[in-house]
């Protein structure tokens, strides 16, 4: 599962310091942002877990369910 549209929501968290600094570690380890490697763990959570994310059609890539923003002829 991937998240795969344009980001433009804002979301602000207070986490305690030794969170952050912990999501840094993990995040430095996988050679990520901070913010991308909560998307991954957020991903994984819901794969395993069955919990559809809204928005999103099932497995395949969401290109294919996309308008092509053409006028149908």
């Amino acid at each position: 599962m991937r998240f795969e549209e344009i980001k433009s929501d804002t979301l602000n968290l207070r986490v305690c310091p030794s969170f952050k600094l912990a999501l840094k570690a993990a995040a430095d380890h996988e050679q990520r942002s901070m913010v991308n490697m909560l998307e991954v763990l957020v991903a994984a959570h819901c794969h395993a877990k069955g919990i559809a994310v809204p928005g999103r059609a099932g497995r395949g890539h969401r290109a294919a369910n996309r308008p092509s923003g053409k006028a149908a002829a």
